[in-house]
Parts: C-alpha cells; sequence; structure tokens
C-alpha cells in the first residue's frame, strides 16, 4: 500500500514538473521579447557636506516605461572619501507606477580628509510585467556628492626656550638646563620629540640625548631636563646645544610629518689662557698635491695611462697615519691593484710620490674629467692627537677616438649633358655625437643644383648616406672632389676628401631619327618582285574558272531561308 502511494505522488510531482516547464520556459522568452523600463536616477540638490560632517541625502527614481517597478530595492557604494553612518547599505522602495517617482532618504557621512569631489553608485533592481510573466530589471548610475574639505594647516613653529644660568659654566662643572617646548602654532602637535647635542666642551649625563614630549595643544609648553658635564679644558666662552624636534600636525584631516632645529647658546668660563713659558698649540698641517701627471696630453676613452702625483706636507708637524684615496668617479678607473695607500708619517715639509695605473672607461664623456684623491692622517700637538682630512680634485682630458667612418664613393659613369649621380655612406661608430656634417662637391667641369649639403649631427651608432646630382658640361675624364667636414667628439674640425676621376662619355642620338638616307638603287629586272607576283595571279586565277563553272551549273530550288543571288537589271540579293 505504502509503494503504491508513493508511485502515485512521483507521478503527480511528475506531471506538475511538465506542467511548469513550459510555463518557465514561456517566462523566460517573454522577458526576452520585453525590455526592462528604463529608470531615471537623480538625488535632490544639497550643499557641499563639510569634512567630517554628515547630511541626508534623498535619491529619486523616476519610471520612464509603460509598465510599473514592482518591489524595488535600492543599493548604494560610496566612493572613498564618503561612508553610510546607517545599519545598510540598500533600501526597499513601493511599487512605482509607469511614469510615477519614488525616492528614499540615505544618511552620508564625509571623511575628515575627504577631496572634494565624491561620489555614490547607485543600483535599483526591481520586477516588471514581461508578457503576463515578471522578469527582473536592473538600472545603474553614478552620482556626484560635493564635500567642502578642510583647509591645509600651516606647520606650527615650536619656540625653544631654556632655563635661567646663574653664573658661566666653568670647567669640570655637572649642571642642569631645563628646555621648555611651546606651541606658538594653530594645530596640535602630536607625538613630539627633542633631541639635543652638546657643543665640543659639553657632555650630556642622561642615558639619552632624545627626549620625548608630550602633545602640545596650541599654546601649550612641556619642558625636559638636560643633565650636562662641562670639559676640563673649555676653548670658547659660547657654548651651546642644538636641539632638532620632529613631531605630526593634522593638515586637512591627515596626520603631516614635521621638523625644527633650534639652537640654545650656554655661557662658559675658558680655560686659563697659556702663559709666555707654555707652548701655543700649532695650526694643523695641511697636504697638498704639489704636481701630478698622466703620461700626454690627453687620454683616449678606453686607454690605460700612469697616474703620479706628489703631495707635500705644508705644516710645522708632523702627519702621522697618512691613508691617500683615489677616487676616478665615473670616467676612471683604477687597472688593476688598489686604489689606497697608507704611508706611516711625513715630515714636515716633506713631499712623497705616488703612481698607480689607471684608464678610462670606455663610456667617458669627452673634455677635462676629474680624480679626487683624499687624505686622511693625524698629526700630536701639545699631547693632543688630532684627525684631519682633506680632498684634492685632479682633472685629466679625455678624448672620445674618432670613429666616424666614411665609404669612398666610387667613380661614376656619366654621359655628357646628362644627370648623374654620386653617393657615399657614412657610419658614426664612436660613442660621442659627431656634429655640424657637411659635404661638399668640389671640381670644374660639371653642374650640380646643390654642391654643398648642410647634414647636421650623427648620433653614437648613427648612419646615412650622401647623394650628389651633377651634370657634366663635356665629354673625357671628369675630376672632382667630394670634401666632407665635421666636428668631432672633442669638438675639433675633421676633414675628409675623396678625389674622383670619371670617364664621360659624349653625348648619344637615337638612330630612328637621325638614320642616313639609303643610297637609292640601280635600275633593273624586277625579277624578285615578278617572282613574288605568281602565286598571286594563280590563285586569282583559279578563283575565276570556279566561279565560270559554277555559273553554268542549274542553281537548285531556294528556299525560303536562303539567300540566291538575283541576275536583274537592278542586280543584289533578295531572300
Amino acid at each position: 500500500m505504502k509503494t503504491l502511494i508513493l508511485k502515485r505522488a512521483f507521478a503527480a510531482a511528475l506531471a506538475l514538473a511538465l506542467i511548469a516547464a513550459p510555463a518557465a520556459v514561456r517566462a523566460e522568452e517573454a522577458a526576452a521579447e520585453t525590455p526592462a523600463p528604463a529608470v531615471l536616477i537623480s538625488r535632490e540638490e544639497l550643499p557641499p557636506i563639510p569634512a567630517g560632517g554628515e547630511a541626508d541625502v534623498t535619491f529619486r527614481f523616476q519610471n520612464l516605461g509603460s509598465t510599473p517597478l514592482k518591489t524595488p530595492v535600492a543599493a548604494f557604494a560610496p566612493s572613498d572619501g564618503l561612508t553610510l553612518p546607517g545599519t545598510s547599505s540598500s533600501a526597499a522602495l513601493a511599487d512605482i507606477p509607469a511614469g510615477g517617482t519614488g525616492s528614499v532618504k540615505m544618511r552620508l557621512r564625509a571623511a575628515d580628509a575627504a577631496a572634494p569631489s565624491q561620489s555614490v553608485s547607485v543600483e535599483l533592481r526591481y520586477l516588471y510585467d514581461a508578457n503576463g510573466a515578471d522578469a527582473q530589471g536592473t538600472a545603474s548610475d553614478r552620482l556626484s556628492v560635493p564635500v567642502a574639505a578642510k583647509a591645509a594647516a600651516v606647520q606650527p613653529p615650536i619656540a625653544v626656550a631654556r632655563s635661567a644660568v646663574s653664573s658661566p659654566v666653568s670647567p669640570g662643572e655637572e649642571f642642569t638646563i631645563r628646555l621648555t617646548f611651546t606651541n606658538r602654532g594653530a594645530a596640535a602637535a602630536t607625538g613630539a620629540s627633542a633631541t639635543v647635542t652638546p657643543s665640543e666642551a659639553l657632555n650630556i649625563l642622561n642615558e639619552t640625548s632624545t627626549f620625548q614630549l608630550p602633545d602640545l595643544a596650541p599654546g601649550a609648553s612641556a619642558s625636559a631636563d638636560v643633565r650636562l658635564r662641562a670639559a676640563k679644558e673649555i676653548a670658547s666662552e659660547s657654548q651651546s646645544l642644538s636641539v632638532e624636534l620632529r613631531f605630526a600636525y593634522d593638515s586637512a584631516g591627515a596626520q603631516t610629518a614635521a621638523s625644527q632645529s633650534d639652537r640654545v647658546n650656554i655661557p662658559a668660563r675658558a680655560s686659563a689662557a697659556p702663559s709666555s713659558a707654555q707652548k701655543t698649540d700649532a695650526p694643523a698641517p695641511n697636504i697638498v698635491v704639489k704636481t701630478f701627471a698622466y703620461g700626454g696630453k690627453t687620454v683616449a676613452a678606453g686607454g690605460k695611462f700612469p697616474l703620479s702625483f706628489t703631495f707635500e706636507n705644508t705644516g710645522s708637524v708632523r702627519c702621522e697615519n697618512i691613508v691617500v684615496t683615489v677616487d676616478g668617479g665615473e670616467s676612471f678607473t683604477v687597472d688593476g691593484g688598489t686604489n689606497t695607500a697608507h704611508y706611516k708619517s711625513l715630515g714636515a715639509g716633506k713631499s712623497q710620490t705616488q703612481e698607480l695605473p689607471m684608464q678610462a672607461v670606455p663610456a667617458a664623456k669627452s673634455g677635462a674629467q676629474p680624480i679626487t684623491v683624499s687624505f686622511k692622517y693625524e698629526y700630536v700637538d701639545a699631547a693632543r692627537r688630532a684627525p684631519v682630512t682633506s680632498d684634492v680634485r685632479l682633472t685629466v682630458p679625455v678624448s672620445q677616438p674618432d670613429r666616424f667612418q666614411i665609404t669612398p664613393p666610387a667613380a661614376p659613369q656619366l654621359e655628357e649633358g646628362v644627370e648623374g649621380e654620386l653617393t657615399l655612406s657614412y657610419v658614426n661608430k664612436g660613442k660621442g655625437d659627431v656634429a655640424n656634417l657637411e659635404a661638399e662637391l668640389v671640381g670644374n667641369g660639371f653642374t650640380s643644383p646643390a654642391r654643398t649639403q648642410y647634414l647636421g649631427n650623427v648620433a653614437a651608432g648613427g648612419s646615412g648616406s650622401i647623394g650628389f646630382a651633377l651634370t657634366p658640361d663635356g665629354s673625357g675624364e671628369l675630376k672632382l672632389t667630394v670634401k666632407i667636414t665635421y666636428e668631432d667628439a672633442d669638438q675639433q674640425t675633421q676633414t675628409r676628401e675623396f678625389p674622383l676621376t670619371a670617364s664621360v662619355e659624349a653625348a648619344s642620338f637615337g638612330g630612328d631619327d637621325f638614320e642616313a638616307d639609303p643610297e637609292p638603287e640601280k635600275p633593273g629586272f624586277p625579277w624578285a618582285r615578278l617572282l613574288l607576283a605568281i602565286p598571286v595571279l594563280a590563285a586569282g586565277g583559279g578563283a575565276a574558272f570556279f566561279f565560270l563553272r559554277r555559273r553554268k551549273k542549274p542553281l537548285p530550288p531556294a528556299s525560303s531561308d536562303d539567300w540566291v543571288w538575283d541576275d536583274s537589271a537592278d542586280g543584289g540579293m533578295e531572300p
């Protein structure tokens, strides 16, 4: 019994499915045949939303079709500078009749750093009647929303002040300076930190030289205590603390990093002046390059050369632990070995010579290129050791090799009074440009529409050809010269000459127009003409015999489709 019930239920379901399937197909066909109603999406006029503020915006949906919009739902997607503070980004509308308008109000919030131009993407999904069946339609648009952006703030100035100093700082004294930072601007300074650097005669006793400060609102102040110790010997009465302040401030809703440097002076008491019996400090010795050589007038790019220079200690004390470094920059490199040399010492007024192999890089530019010789050394005076560094700049002229190649022209084949052509090609195989390329045709006995041609500049790797048109004035040998001038990569004018000797043929004339008259033939019997006429006479006689014989035979009766010859007086043919 249960099996029978299940079979009947399955049969009923199958019958319903067979009935519903054509209906669904018909609904899809009807929807495909009926276009969705057009919808016009707009918003109400509203003033710009202030950055960081909110506003209610009404969006309208006008049904431009002939069928109502059923159960419409609008979805909203704002741009980056806008948000929907509500819990949903979509809203349901009542049915919109044909020609009617529906609306929905949404609340928008502009970000603090929102740009003036913002927008909202709106999509409306709905059902409409398509020949008795519901079909789904959509309409979308992107609507602009004005925003009043915040004005950019000016970096707030921070005033730095120190606490009072009752008396100048003495050598070896320990003391505390309180630094006060006051925000004099209209924007708050957040995340502020101050880095303090003392002058030569002062040392910081704090664990760190960087002090974190609280946020400084406009007009607010913060302070930091710096513990210091003066050196045993103070050379100058003017000592100082250099303060570098880093912080951030809000500018148009965006955090902007800023920095500020300041200097606070601290009075000090200098050490006692040395007596006449004491030795005064000698000036720091200088090392200078007296002479240098590089082996010639110029160095070809890619070429090797020996660099030799002599340096001298011009001071009054000995230089020790001297390190000499040669830097060729972008144009030179050391050709094997190292660019650094060490000398134990160099006495006052003494000199030392250093040599090392160098090479100009192939891509070096023409002209004087720099080589830097750096000296790092120490000297001892009044029981104190002091380091010194100095740089000396040498210049070495570099030239790019002239690799502008010109293919010599071949002597052309010329004819008197006829225009001919002379060509030659060129290629710049060098790494520098060739400037002001000019070609000239030199010689007499010919005419040319352009004896001189200016071809301009040729870049490295560029190529081309030069062509001259010339017309010889006469025949025989024509001597001419192709003269090429240009400026190479060193701005030097170069000249190339190609002498040619061309053979010019005499002018030729057409044979049909200027043939000499043939000599008149002597009169005689025309045997050849007689032999040619015999076959013609024989053919004519045979034709006449055949015609006469045909006239003697009776003619067959003519049909209506035949044509016969009429022997009547009028003559002619008739059907």
